[in-house]
């Protein structure tokens, strides 16, 4: 009978949200237990996909605020305490009778909390966009009410589902970028591109849409570029942002593959059955083609301002030496925008990145007597285009100038954007071999997909909330735990914390008085059901970039030498 009615969906249950196990856990508790406190810390970066010449052991914080307004605030308000009572309760009483069997979990404590009408929880943060240190805690979730100890504890499966992910692109974005500002020091290319060198490409890749619009939001942290729409929704209705009125997120028209291949191909079609081409093979036509469909692209479709052209739909070094070379004309008269930008972007989206960009070095080839070229480890014959690399073919064509420290930059109306399995590494081989080049670091774009922001798991970083404390009656309870089969990784932090900002550091202490631990960086934010701190956007983005000193440039080693 507490079946819901075919028309009703189950939707989210606030209590639902959580390991079957986590519904036996408040009676397990011993029954003089008045006050619980947990935290969730990064406990270790072992499996980090990060650069060791960059990575300084720190995790970027965020997400915390859309969580506790979506779900503490928004969820249980809609789908708890503004129900009546029965139907409040009914629907996790029935899963939990049908999963576990009638009357083992009782609802009794649910009920109670519904008559409170508020969820008495109480959760101190560091400032989002904090960079906090590996086994430091960002956060604590503390119970309110001696009738409820066990709410600091419940929502475990919830929070590490929503806030490990968010927090974890959020710090591999903050590493492209402090990547992306090391190189444009050492090249002397334009540091305020940045914000658009790293671009968001991952949403199509991401585990569903609130997967990518939160990740999305935290890529956003530290650039400007995306194709994510969601990440911008979810900035402005959870973190303060106005789209109209700051840049939150932008991108580019631009073209996909379904796009030029039924544009080229349709072309060809027709001109093959003009009387004139009756010389020309499928190739040929297709060439041809493929030049008309581009120049449409910069010339008519738009004429004005920035386009993306995906390039490699048939022949990538046809379009970057011919058709770039025969269309410089129309390229170099675009019109710009009320930015200043008049760009046609060329987009390769296949092989090998950093070849495409790139090219070869001279130890990785051999000139043949003829003037051609063989890779020496695989014995591939390359033409002269892709031994110069995408990169150097457009400078052969359009020019460019020079940095202050000498390093050369395409003319302002062509780049390059590559969003095919870019990771961090691969960015910085890109990244070093221009500069071998020398070549600006500004010449590039990454698309940073989900070959990088979905590749990822919890543990990474190590993400884990425990229990550390308990008042037990009149009793005081330092909870941690220690394995003996494990290497000091799972050890937990033990009793009242206090986390203190002292220099670039955040530190930890354990085993605070209750006065003691009242103090200190960590902050409440939100305490019984009310929203106590809202951070914008802004501010966050502001407290990360201050929060990292980039380094001399030459001063990193990267793979055992100074670039």
């Amino acid at each position: 009978m507490n079946a819901p009615e075919r028309t009703e969906k189950n939707n989210l249950i606030p209590f639902n949200l959580a390991d079957f196990y986590k519904t036996g856990h408040p009676p397990m508790y011993p029954r003089e237990t008045k006050k619980l406190v947990a935290n969730f810390t990064p406990r270790s970066d072992k499996y980090a996909p990060v650069l060791p010449g960059l990575f300084d052991h720190k995790v970027v914080w965020f997400g915390l605020q859309g969580f506790i307004q979506e779900y503490l605030v928004d969820v249980f308000n809609n789908e708890f305490f503004n129900k009546p009572q029965q139907l409040a309760v009914r629907k996790y009483q029935r899963r939990m009778d049908t999963a576990l069997g009638p009357g083992v979990v009782p609802v009794d404590s649910l009920e109670a909390l519904h008559a409170l009408g508020y969820l008495p929880l109480e959760i101190r943060s560091l400032p989002e966009g904090s960079r906090v240190d590996i086994k430091v805690p960002p956060v604590l979730f503390i119970s309110t009410n001696e009738q409820f100890p066990w709410i600091a504890t419940y929502f475990e499966t919830l929070f590490s589902c929503e806030n490990w992910k968010p927090s974890t692109v959020a710090t591999i974005a903050f590493e492209f970028r402090k990547l992306l500002t090391y190189f444009a020091r050492m090249t002397g290319a334009p540091e305020d591109f940045i914000g658009w060198q790293g671009h968001d490409f991952s949403m199509r890749g991401m585990s569903g849409v609130h997967d990518a619009m939160r990740c999305g939001a935290a890529h956003l942290l530290s650039f400007t570029g995306t194709d994510t729409i969601p990440a911008i929704d979810y900035l402005e209705d959870f973190y303060g942002a106005d789209a109209e009125k700051e840049l939150v997120g932008g991108s580019i028209p631009a073209s996909e593959h379904s796009v030029m291949a039924l544009r080229i191909l349709l072309t060809q079609q027709r001109l093959a059955a003009e009387p004139s081409n009756a010389d020309k093979d499928e190739k040929a036509l297709r060439r041809l083609a493929e030049l008309e469909i581009m120049r449409e692209f910069v010339s008519k479709d738009y004429p004005v301002g920035m386009v993306s052209i995906v390039s490699d739909t048939f022949d990538f070094w046809n379009v970057i030496t011919v058709i770039a070379k025969a269309l410089k004309p129309e390229i170099l008269a675009r019109k710009q925008d009320a930015l200043g930008n008049a760009k046609v972007v060329f987009r390769p989206d296949s092989g090998d990145p950093v070849l495409i960009l790139t090219g070869y070095t001279d130890d990785e080839i051999t000139r043949q007597d003829d003037g051609s070229y063989v890779v020496r480890a695989s014995g591939e014959r390359i033409t002269d285009a892709e031994r110069k690399g995408a990169v150097e073919c457009l400078w052969d064509i359009f020019g460019g100038t020079t940095t202050s420290k000498g390093f050369k930059v395409l003319d302002s109306h062509v780049g390059l954007i590559y969003g095919d399995s870019i990771t961090l590494q691969r960015a910085l081989s890109i990244l070093q071999r221009l500069a071998a080049k020398d070549f600006a670091s500004c010449n590039v774009v990454f698309g940073i997909g989900s070959f990088t922001y979905n590749m990822l798991t919890r543990d990474n970083f190590g993400w884990a909330m425990k229990a550390i404390y308990a008042q037990v009656g009149d009793e005081s309870v330092e909870i941690y735990k220690d394995p003996a089969t494990d290497n000091g990784t799972k050890k937990s932090a033990r009793g009242l914390l206090r986390v203190e900002r002292e220099g670039d550091k955040f530190v930890l202490y354990e085993r605070q008085t209750e006065e003691e631990a009242n103090g200190g960086a960590l902050v409440p934010v939100f305490r019984d059901s009310k929203m106590l701190v809202n951070q914008s956007l802004a501010e966050i983005r502001q407290r990360l970039q201050e929060s990292w000193v980039c380094p001399e440039p030459g001063s990193i080693v990267w793979n055992n030498a100074v670039e």
